[in-house]
């Protein structure tokens, strides 16, 4: 089987469909004695797709069953929600103050990448707003929380009320909660590649949710580039960009799929942490990075940070790029971060994409 790529990026929520046009993906040189098989099932909530090669088809079968496990394994670890009373974030959030808990090895690896970005972000991501998810019931139909029910949450919404220390944790808040949303994906589709990584695949690409990440076992194996269709951020059935990558992975935020409508006010799922209300809503987001919990974490907190200073602050990072599509009333807007020249393509005449200059500030 050929590895076909027909990929639309959407919102992370979304599946890939038939609405935009598709985009064929030709094989590398050398990769055409590696069987490729392509796997569709449900995880995390969501759809999960897997592409995957390796020398045989049984021996592609088998490390897609391997990759599905590793992402439920991730999913019974991560997941707060009710359904998953005894997962181990679940636990943590019912420990007691000042009780230390010992975690997994996996979750605290995962929970020091979260709180790692957080402290990148200057906290516009921030792991642990679970307080503040609830006040607005973003998991639920959305309610309005009143002033001192957001200030609440708010008081408990500050990493500094979780202390990690290897593989030791401690609740020092007591509405503390932490929130698997902005990392749980990309924390999943990590958990596969690594669980890959003993297995007998050449190359992979993985779509969780509407999240990929793509990777081969050398070099030798390399995928060959996978071109994407980035949507429009109101008009999902509209593709406005085309975007090349060949290894990493690369996530979207935006508010147009999943928001709420409270007492006729359009409630945004994306909040800024510094604040507690949900954050602007300019368009979307698009993020690359090398590893898919990077691509998660930053999708949501470059979004907070709002597009010019997101490209901005990606100017600086080695390896993490992001294009901002920005719905003005003069038409669609598209910023990139440098490391994407070359790799952008417009879709659409009346659509220019823009590559700002930043000075590094002066000492």
């Amino acid at each position: 089987m050929s590895p076909l790529s027909y990929c639309i990026l959407l919102l992370q929520t979304a599946v890939c469909t038939g609405s935009a046009a598709p985009l064929s993906v030709v094989s590398p040189e050398g990769q055409d004695q590696d069987h490729w098989i392509e796997r569709r099932c449900s995880a995390m909530g969501t759809g999960f797709r897997i592409e995957i090669a390796a020398p045989t088809r049984a021996q592609a079968l088998r490390a897609s069953e391997v990759a599905l496990r590793a992402v439920e394994s991730c999913e019974r670890r991560l997941s707060t929600w009710d359904g998953n009373p005894d997962g181990e974030l679940a636990r943590l959030n019912r420990a007691p103050v000042g009780q230390v808990v010992t975690l997994s090895a996996p979750l605290a690896q995962e929970l020091n990448q979260a709180l790692a970005w957080n402290r990148k972000t200057s906290g516009c991501f921030n792991p642990a707003v679970g307080s503040l998810v609830a006040a607005w019931d973003l998991r639920g139909e959305g309610r309005l929380p009143t002033g001192p029910e957001l200030q609440a949450a708010l008081a408990h919404s500050s990493p500094a009320g979780f202390k990690l220390q290897g593989t030791l944790a401690i609740r020092t808040s007591p509405g503390l909660l932490l929130e698997e949303g902005g990392f749980g994906k990309g924390a999943g589709l990590d958990a596969a590649l690594a669980a890959l990584q003993e297995t007998s695949m050449t190359a992979v690409r993985l779509d969780l949710g509407g999240q990929w990440l793509i990777a081969s076992a050398s070099t030798s194996h390399a995928p060959a580039p996978t071109r994407f269709a980035v949507a429009h951020p109101t008009h999902r059935g509209q593709s406005v960009l085309h975007l090349t990558m060949t290894s990493g992975s690369v996530a979207t935020s935006g508010n147009s799929e999943r928001g709420i409508v409270v007492q006729g006010q359009p409630l945004g799922h994306l909040l800024d942490p510094t604040t507690g209300r949900p954050t602007r809503d300019f368009g979307s987001l698009t993020v690359l990075a090398p590893t898919a919990l990077a691509a998660d974490a930053l999708s949501t907190g470059l979004y907070v940070m709002g597009p010019e200073k997101a490209v901005e602050w990606c100017s600086s990072q080695e390896g993490i790029d992001a294009i901002a599509l920005l719905v003005t009333p003069n038409g669609l807007v598209a910023l990139a971060s440098p490391g994407l020249k070359g790799r952008l393509k417009s879709c659409i005449q009346s659509l220019q994409i823009t590559f700002p200059v930043f000075t590094a500030p002066t000492h």
